[in-house]
């Protein structure tokens, strides 16, 4: 084997996008390209009435479709996720699931819904027909909030959802009261975490080309997720899966509210096949900050029991998420928040109800954690709680109750969303933790205080548990090359995670051959028929394991087809980097057998060497971690400054130990971002507060700092890669361990900061009189 696995080997993708060269969706499109924009809706809850007959006057105007135009012609995008069997009657899931229409027909539920699209010339043409589009509203009473979603007398958002719930949940293990009634100190608070999202620096945008000579449309999107796009396409349209082709070029981010399906992806492919033109819609930041998915948005009432000392007894939870509008990952956000609220802990009773409910503001898609950072905060900041009403410190009481190399692996008396038993397959959690405190102690507050005298300085600590790797399947294909090169291609899309890199040193360790061998080709339905998409976590375990073994198939079937053509028994061969050599010293290089099987080689009627595959884990593999940080308090503003911070993660294998550095350090940037600065709030009437980078606060250079980070390798045995995911570990644990952080930094140290984002304004009361 070539051992590129478990090599910091540089990203393939960096050349090309420090010089400019990538190719982004907008990038592709030419002179030719129509463009389509989409009036969007100004009220928040509204019965409307459309006239665009001046607009479709307008010259240049290609096309102009309203939602009644298309009612019946375009089917709605239906729910991306659906819960297992298992899994649903463990957790006594109900739900109602809802598809989300591609444009309004006759009623309005959120600011920023589609309402019709225009196709022109030019995108400066079309931008000017928009707004000859009249469009009047009847408006009605818009639902804000959770509570006042849930409220007896609450308008429905949507007619046929009683109550605005669109899923429940009820599980339990353990005697929850007997333990309540046995606890010295039991905690009860109510947590919550605002609504925010990815915010990638590339907006969405879609390009569809129709070719009339074999009656197909080639769709260009910024996703995630090609092959989900593909079906919601063929499933809204009713056209056949061999008429539409999606491709990924390079995306500038995506976080989750990428692996999603939107309406633009639905309406321009059909406009380009009603057209029979190119036509292209790319998203500007302001269509972004009402149109694409938001985010987290939960609230949890948490209730925790401890004795005394300090041991975890049960832990009941009550918590709702709200998902604006709609949401095509109802059952997915909803399951992670309910199983990951057990955490890294040992846990005799565990009880919790929870509730996704609709309201009128834009729809909710997964980011960067979805669920997890929520039920995170909520166990977290319990934790604290109890350890102040102890006195044992906040430290202590995670090291009483995590897991240790002893309890490992160790089974919850729950299914996973897979519908498999829950077994967190770890090495020692304690020893992460204290991994985390040894890279940054509460000692270090002192000389940071020494640095900032004009700070108040505190100490902060987190732990976080999450499932990773999860399936179904995942696929790929390898396919020798005419000059002896190996292209490499899987159904896991790269939106800056270092595909092109990662997963070509795993090839290339299984083929045997040299780095530089394996050419990546970017996502393509045309090349695998079935695949799933990246996020949750899972490329590394799923897709990594997908390409070992079509690799694998093919050094095996290369070793046959070589042996044929030196006319020596496999056995005879050893195949290494630059190709095959037998026992009696011929040599065949990867050129020469490509040569072989070309149409007039000698090994023609062999076919291809192609190899597709699918990998399925058995069930998710289970990764944990510590975080630390210090901050400081400016007393007289209640700004808060991160001055350091470190991540202590127990993970497998890494493909790419320097990639795996790069997503944890993204990762805690976004979860600063959502714990101190970014919010998508909304007035009373349903309008959004944040329109531009003005108000919505990204965390920037000066906001993070550097991140130190140890990594604890565990055997993950359940993939033969051996590797755990870490997309996410960066952030779930982030928004805990600042608001710990802060509360240490100031006088009251008491658990005050039990909403994100930590607000000046709240931080300042807490200063107290000092602080005046």
């Amino acid at each position: 084997m070539s051992g590129y696995v478990g090599t910091a080997v540089p990203r393939r993708e960096d050349r090309r996008f420090l010089t400019g060269r990538g190719r982004y969706v907008a990038d592709l499109v030419d002179a030719a390209t129509l463009h389509a924009a989409l009036v969007r809706s100004t009220q928040a809850s509204a019965s409307i009435r459309v006239d665009a007959t001046a607009a479709r006057g307008l010259p240049g105007v290609h096309l102009v479709l309203t939602g009644a135009d298309l009612d019946g012609v375009l089917g709605p995008i239906e729910p991306l996720h659906r819960p297992h069997p298992v899994f649903a009657e463990a957790f006594g899931f109900r739900w109602t699931p809802r598809p989300i229409d591609t444009l309004a027909v006759d009623r309005v539920r959120y600011v920023g819904q589609p309402v019709e699209v225009v196709v022109a010339e030019s995108r400066a043409l079309v931008e000017d027909a928009l707004e000859l589009v009249t469009v009047e509203y009847a408006p009605g009473s818009p639902v804000m909030g959770i509570e006042q979603a849930l409220a007896a007398d609450a308008p429905r958002v949507h007619p046929d959802v009683p109550g605005n719930v669109a899923a429940t949940l009820a599980t339990s293990f353990g005697d929850v009261e007997a333990a309540r009634e046995r606890a010295a100190v039991v905690v009860r608070e109510t947590y919550r975490m605002g609504r925010h999202g990815g915010v990638p620096i590339e907006c969405r945008g879609v390009l569809a080309q129709w070719d009339p000579l074999e009656g197909r449309v080639h769709v260009r999107t910024s996703t995630q997720v090609p092959h989900v796009v593909r079906d919601a396409i063929c499933a809204a349209t009713g056209w056949p899966r061999w008429s539409v082709r999606v491709t990924v070029p390079d995306v500038g981010g995506g976080f989750g509210p990428k692996a999603n399906v939107y309406p633009e992806e639905i309406l321009v492919p059909y406009l380009a096949r009603r057209l029979g033109r190119s036509v292209a819609w790319i998203e500007d930041r302001s269509e972004h900050f009402v149109a694409t998915a938001q985010a987290r948005d939960q609230v949890l009432t948490a209730e925790l029991a401890v004795d005394a000392d300090g041991s975890l007894l049960a832990l009941s939870v009550d918590f709702a998420a709200d998902l604006g509008a709609g949401s095509l990952w109802v059952a997915g956000i909803v399951a992670n928040t309910a199983i990951h609220l057990l955490g890294p802990y040992r846990l005799p009773a565990y009880r919790v109800t929870g509730k996704a409910v609709y309201t009128n503001k834009t729809t909710v898609a997964q980011y960067r954690g979805a669920g997890r950072p929520e039920a995170c905060f909520a166990l977290e900041r319990s934790l604290d709680a109890a350890a102040d009403r102890l006195g044992i410190g906040r430290e202590e009481i995670r090291r009483r109750n995590l897991l240790g190399a002893a309890d490992l692996p160790y089974d919850r008396p729950l299914p996973y969303r897979d519908g498999v038993p829950i077994t967190y397959d770890g090495g020692d959690y304690r020893e992460c933790l204290d991994a985390c405190l040894e890279l940054l102690p509460r000692e270090a507050v002192a000389q940071a205080a020494a640095r900032h005298p004009e700070l108040a300085v505190g100490h902060g600590v987190g732990c976080y548990m999450e499932a990773t790797g999860r399936g179904p399947r995942e696929s790929a294909r390898v396919r020798l090359l005419s000059d002896g090169r190996v292209e490499l291609s899987t159904g896991a899309a790269s939106a800056g995670q270092s595909h092109e890199t990662t997963l070509p040193q795993a090839a290339a360790d299984a083929l045997g051959v040299s780095l530089d061998r394996i050419v990546w080709h970017p996502s393509d339905t045309d090349r695998l028929a079935v695949g799933v998409g990246t996020f949750a976590s899972r490329t590394a375990v799923v897709a990594g394991n997908a390409v070992r073994e079509v690799c694998l198939r093919m050094r095996e079937r290369a070793v046959v087809l070589a042996a044929k053509l030196l006319g020596h028994d496999t056995a005879d061969l050893e195949a290494g980097p630059e190709g095959f050599t037998a026992v009696s010293g011929e040599t065949l290089t990867w050129e020469r057998l490509a040569g072989a099987l070309a149409l007039d080689g000698r090994l023609a009627d062999e076919g291809d060497l192609d190899i597709s595959g699918v990998y399925e884990p058995s069930t998710v593999t289970w990764t944990m971690g510590a975080h630390a940080a210090i901050v400081g308090v400016e007393p007289a503003t209640g700004l808060v400054r991160v001055l350091r911070y470190a991540v202590a993660h127990e993970g497998g294998v890494e493909i790419n130990p320097a990639v795996v550095e790069g997503q944890i350090r993204g990762g805690v940037a976004q979860g600063i971002g959502g714990a101190l600065l970014e919010s998508f709030p909304y007035g009373p009437d349903g309008q959004p507060l944040t329109a531009t980078f003005a108000e919505y606060l990204l965390p920037g250079t000066l906001d993070v700092p550097p991140v130190d980070i140890a990594a604890l390798h565990t055997d993950a045995t359940l993939n033969p890669l051996g590797v755990k995911g870490v997309g996410e570990s960066g952030t779930i644990a982030v928004y805990a361990t600042l608001a710990s952080a802060v509360e240490d930094a100031v006088p009251s140290r008491r658990t005050d900061l039990t909403a994100t984002p930590l607000r000046p304004a709240d931080v300042h009361a807490m200063c107290g009189e000092d602080a005046r």
